[in-house]
């Protein structure tokens, strides 16, 4: 094979290869994690409690037979109970804090 079009070989595939990730990213496909913002949605939750911390931060607080509900982005609804009455805690997974306080019933 003779000079030139080993160059022009070379040249067309480095330029095929450098343009790529352009081209994928303009259409909307992300080639590496983390590279579209949709690859965060919710990147708090990466340092938040997990289930096991705030079980222990709720019972920190004084409340016993404590049940995880529903997930709400950075709150979790938590049904615990206190001083004889059961609550429903609007409790902030990230800062460890209830946010709101419920009585649902005398516990039984």
């Amino acid at each position: 094979m003779s000079k030139f079009p080993m160059i022009a070989l070379t040249a067309l595939l480095l330029g095929i290869g450098v343009s790529m990730p352009v081209q994928a990213q303009s259409s909307g496909f992300g080639i590496f994690f983390g590279d579209e913002e949709s690859d965060f949605y919710a990147p708090e939750r990466f340092s938040c409690m997990n289930d096991r911390q705030i079980r222990d931060a709720v019972a920190d607080l004084g409340y016993t037979n404590i049940s995880l509900n529903v997930v709400m982005q950075r709150n979790i609804q938590v049904r615990a109970t206190r001083d004889g009455v059961v609550y429903l805690l609007d409790f902030n997974i990230c800062t460890g804090r209830v946010e709101g306080s419920q009585q649902l019933r005398r516990a039984a």
